[in-house]
């Protein structure tokens, strides 16, 4: 029996997922864990390049890792067995049309959406990081056929949520040290149903306007970058990137772009426990690829405001 009166909670829209149908777990390390876990996977194929807790998560669930490198198509370079379990991450959000290829190839195809979060599901399975793209505690989104034996218990978020708070009243230097213990905090956690709160708090994105407003600003970037991008980028139509990734050989961007309260971050800082970025490749992607901001925050002003500052070294 649910009570009624009393004080008021936090004040939640009720949009429709995006993702009907998703199976809304507590992080996308444990929506990838959780599709292990469905199709008793024991052995599969992954990237180098990738984010550390993805490998922590296979090994997790005590599964193999075969690993293989990308070319700088982000295309695998490996000879992987046809009805292998492969996962394959839609990198930046721009390897939908990838993605879509892999798929015809191998029947259980794993695609990483963390990065691409419109992106429909291709291959046999897909799981999602919500809060890379919108404003949320944890989360975390799996779509497959299958699903684990095992009831899963609620995760609770509301212990999370201060780096959130706090942006909003004192800006983002005020918060980002909560940010860091809280994004911690989802180390470790078992695999568990999305909280009541990240899941009303999801029912407030409007993700039209998100999804237009990234796409315009992606495409302002591209227009003056794509010439000097040693990324060739040919995006699949509907998918929406999370950052603009530019590959510059300018060694100095990213701290420059730090300067001008630019905040870029580096997919992906190894972690000594982890053998992932090992190869040559990997790591030049690392260092070299600046994910610029374009997320629905920001408008064509704030763009040119980054054009200044990367423009200065051409």
């Amino acid at each position: 029996m649910h009570p009624i009166g009393g004080y008021f909670e936090l004040e939640c829209a009720r949009h429709p997922d995006f993702h009907s149908g998703a199976v809304m777990l507590n992080s996308a390390r444990n929506a990838l864990r959780y599709i292990i876990r469905a199709y008793y996977i024991k052995e599969i194929y992954a990237p180098y390049y990738t984010c550390p807790v993805v490998w922590d998560a296979i090994y997790a669930e005590n599964a193999k890792i075969i690993p293989y490198d990308i070319d700088s198509r982000f295309m695998p370079m490996a000879n992987i067995p046809h009805d292998a379990f492969v996962l394959y991450n839609n990198y930046f959000g721009i390897c939908g049309k990838n993605a879509d290829a892999l798929a015809a190839r191998f029947p259980n195809l794993i695609v990483d959406n963390a990065q691409s979060f419109y992106s429909h599901k291709s291959g046999m399975a897909a799981f999602y990081s919500p809060r890379k793209f919108f404003g949320l505690p944890d989360g975390g989104l799996a779509i497959c056929d299958h699903a684990p034996d095992t009831e899963l218990k609620r995760a609770v978020s509301y212990d999370l949520c201060s780096h959130l708070l706090k942006r909003v009243d004192l800006g983002a230097g005020g918060g980002y040290v909560d940010f860091q213990i809280n994004d911690s905090a989802l180390v470790g956690r078992p695999v568990q149903a999305m909280s009541y709160l990240t899941q009303a708090m999801m029912g407030n994105i409007d993700y039209d306007f998100a999804h237009r407003r990234r796409m315009a600003n992606f495409e302002f970037l591209h227009k003056s970058l794509g010439t000097h991008n040693k990324l060739q980028i040919d995006i699949k139509p509907g998918d929406t990137p999370m950052v603009y990734p530019f590959w510059s050989d300018d060694a100095s961007l990213r701290a420059r772009l730090i300067e001008n309260q630019i905040f870029v971050a580096k997919y992906w800082p190894a972690a000594p426990s982890c053998e992932c970025m090992t190869s040559a490749l990997s790591l030049a992607m690392a260092e070299s690829i600046i994910p610029v901001p374009i997320d629905q925050r920001y408008d064509t002003g704030d763009m040119k405001r980054i054009l200044e500052v990367i423009n200065a070294s051409y």
